[in-house]
């Protein structure tokens, strides 16, 4: 069976306060997956800008840096965005877990 959050504490123990941690972690995490876009797409205009001013005077090939940064950057929060919604799954399993262990 796979291990999902907070199954190392006892169900009845929790309270809504430790539901509502849980709900605001996703939501932390999905605020920052925003900043990763928002880093990204700044850093592309800022390598667009520099390769159309600095045309002819720098080497293009350091300004496409720029690009593969991006793509990194965007590679990194894409994963941590994945990584969230299946935390986010993990945990509404635990909830529905805790309503059904309540109904019987």
């Amino acid at each position: 069976m796979r291990h999902l959050p907070y199954d190392d504490y006892d169900k009845k123990e929790m309270v809504l306060r430790d539901f509502l941690a849980m709900d605001r972690t996703v939501f932390a995490g999905t605020r920052t997956f925003l900043g990763y876009i928002r880093v990204t797409l700044t850093l592309i205009i800022a390598t667009l800008i520099f390769i159309r001013v600095f045309n002819g005077y720098v080497e293009d090939h350091l300004f496409y840096l720029g690009f593969i940064l991006a793509l990194i950057i965007l590679a990194a929060g894409i994963s941590l965005y994945l990584k969230i919604k299946i935390h986010y799954k993990n945990l509404q399993k635990t909830e529905t877990y805790e309503k059904t262990e309540d109904d019987l």
